[in-house]
């Protein structure tokens, strides 16, 4: 049996596909499909043929490999195919080389169900695609990146329900045998909607909002989703595309906000932990920059590494060094993420960000939380959340670990709370937790055993 790579590369919410012509079973037929090839024989991990294949096919792309999936057998024109899907993140859309422009197209991945494709590209997505569990444990995403993983979880969900692809794991309805759109959306013959898909839509949105307490932009922005939907699963679909461009537009103006904000700061920014925002603002402003590591899990080195490859001035340090390089006039301002922001102003963020924005209060230099607006909570509450006790200690001595991942950090010590809405002040914030109370109340409304935030 031949075995081949699927490459899936996201960039935003849609993957690149190519058109692929299927001669033998239908000259005049195009398939469907993502970058793909052979397995070599030789091979004995197919993600290096993976990178060999996309470095042919797209040279010129920064490719960070997300996600590679359990192998699946297709069958195609009688030729048995082991298929090894893998999924990539790319920084922008360079097309695949050797294709011309209108056999390129960046698709959302639910068009798999609506279109003719090669055999089994549903099933080879589903394998690499996010789902509750992996936002539950990831442990290094910040809650933007984690939201819009949310986003397309329930973006998917719902499309396999409208789209009469749940329940299957063969993989080879995708299409490829010009199978037709359901246009139906998730009603009956009368028009009426079937409350057992909507329901089985409703069940993955509770639980994907559930995933993630501590992160109040998970459960906002698929409360927006399930709000603004008609109740049927084709909207719940429809509506979490829309939520995807705006979620990923949100996050870049905010970034572009706090660019302008610390552009004319002197010294280097400071930093800490993971925040896709926070490392866009920078890049954007053209600064320097401090990173605190972020123990135990260390998310600041791989923010830290990233900069360096986008060529910012970087310099990486210990958490506990960090306050006393802005106390000693190293850095120019401090720019934060945040996993929250409280109604009364306050805002939760990664452990090690109280002290640093205690430091920057005393060297008199300022500090922002860049974040979107969709960070708002609905309650002025910090939620707990602790990581690996073994990451701190772990030997024999009868020792308590405490290990919390987020802590509080007091709005009087903060410049400001920038999003895509400029810097909101605490009339704005408490507004917007109103907002984001009443769109959740969708969950009591669905008969939903779980709370709102």
């Amino acid at each position: 049996m031949t075995a081949v790579v699927r490459a899936f590369v996201r960039h935003r919410a849609a993957v690149c596909c190519v058109q692929r012509r299927n001669a033998a079973a239908d000259p005049g037929a195009d398939r469907l499909d993502v970058v793909s090839g052979d397995v070599r024989p030789e091979t004995t991990d197919p993600i290096a043929d993976a990178r060999r294949i996309l470095g042919a096919a797209m040279p010129d792309a920064d490719l960070e490999l997300r996600r590679r999936g359990e192998p699946l057998s297709v069958s195609d024109g009688g030729t048995d195919r082991t298929v090894h899907p893998v999924l990539f993140e790319a920084a922008g859309r360079d097309p695949p080389a050797h294709r011309s422009p209108d056999a390129v197209e960046w698709l959302r991945p639910t068009a798999f169900l609506t279109g003719r494709t090669v055999p089994g590209l549903w099933e080879s997505y589903r394998r690499v695609a996010p789902d509750v569990d992996a936002i539950r444990t990831d442990g290094t995403h910040g809650a933007a990146w984690l939201s819009l993983r949310a986003l397309e979880v329930l973006r998917d969900a719902a499309g396999a329900v409208a789209f009469g692809a749940q329940g299957d794991e063969t993989g080879e309805n995708g299409g490829d045998e010009n199978r037709e759109e359901d246009e139906s959306g998730g009603e009956d013959e009368n028009g009426e909607v079937d409350e057992n898909e909507i329901d089985r839509v409703r069940t993955v949105a509770r639980d994907l909002r559930d995933a993630r307490p501590s992160m109040v932009v998970v459960r906002n922005r698929i409360d927006r989703v399930m709000d603004a939907a008609d109740g049927t699963p084709r909207a719940v679909h429809d509506r979490a595309i829309d939520a995807l461009d705006d979620a990923l537009d949100a996050d870049r103006l905010a970034a572009e906000r706090a660019a302008g904000l610390i552009a004319d700061e002197s010294g280097r920014v400071a930093t800490l932990s993971r925040s896709g925002t926070v490392a866009e603002a920078i890049r954007a402003a053209g600064r320097a920059a401090v990173v605190g590591e972020s123990r135990p899990a260390r998310e600041g080195v791989t923010a830290a590494e990233r900069l360096a490859a986008a060529g910012v001035d970087v310099a990486l340090t210990t958490d506990a060094a960090l306050p006393g390089r802005v106390r000693d006039d190293d850095a120019g301002c401090v720019l934060l993420g945040a996993d929250r922001i409280l109604p009364s102003g306050d805002a939760v963020n990664k452990v090690g960000s109280y002290p640093l924005a205690l430091a920057a209060a005393d060297a008199g230099v300022p500090a922002y939380v860049v974040a979107a607006a969709d960070k708002v909570a609905a309650e002025d509450e910090v939620v707990v959340e602790a990581g690996d006790p073994s990451t701190v200690y772990d030997g024999d001595a009868p020792v308590s670990v405490e290990n919390p991942v987020f802590e509080r950090v007091p709005g009087d010590l903060l410049s400001g709370v920038v999003t895509e809405e400029g810097t909101l002040d605490r009339e704005a914030i408490a507004a917007r937790a109103r907002g984001h109370e009443e769109r959740a109340s969708w969950v009591e409304c669905a008969g939903s055993d779980g709370g709102t935030e």
